[in-house]
């Protein structure tokens, strides 16, 4: 089950799936696979108002499936064909997740907030989400 935070100040953000997400509050949510893939919760979740921790993890052998692949590469503002490979989705995520955390640090040192490499995109996220 996935912890799924709202990094926001002021607003509850209600989820396709009917939980609703109070302002600096951690919930648990079911079937986080089915809800992380819905526009507006892939673009809460690029922008870091959402994190989510503790998603269901595949065995270590890289086995993501083609629907979390797409999932995942929504979140970061890349709409990928249903029709690519797994190989071909997996090269696309890795050059977007690095993208994404270069942009994250870029902007967190152009606000004066240094960061090491060895942080997470998510933890970016969140960072960035406190310094809007």
């Amino acid at each position: 089950m996935a912890q799924v935070t709202n990094n926001s100040d002021r607003t509850p953000i209600g989820l396709p799936n009917g939980v609703l997400v109070a302002p600096q509050q951690t919930v648990e949510v079911k079937g986080w696979d089915k809800v992380k893939g819905h526009k507006v919760i892939a673009y809460y979740l690029k922008h870091g108002i959402l994190t989510v921790e503790g998603e269901s993890q595949k065995a270590p052998s890289g086995g993501d499936d083609k629907d979390e692949l797409l999932a995942k590469l929504k979140a970061l503002g890349i709409d990928a064909g249903k029709n690519s490979g797994i190989e071909s989705l997996q090269k696309r995520l890795a050059e977007a997740e690095a993208k994404a955390k270069e942009d994250a640090i870029a902007k967190l040192k152009e606000k004066g907030i240094e960061v090491g490499d060895d942080v997470t995109l998510e933890e970016l996220q969140a960072e960035l989400a406190k310094h809007p």
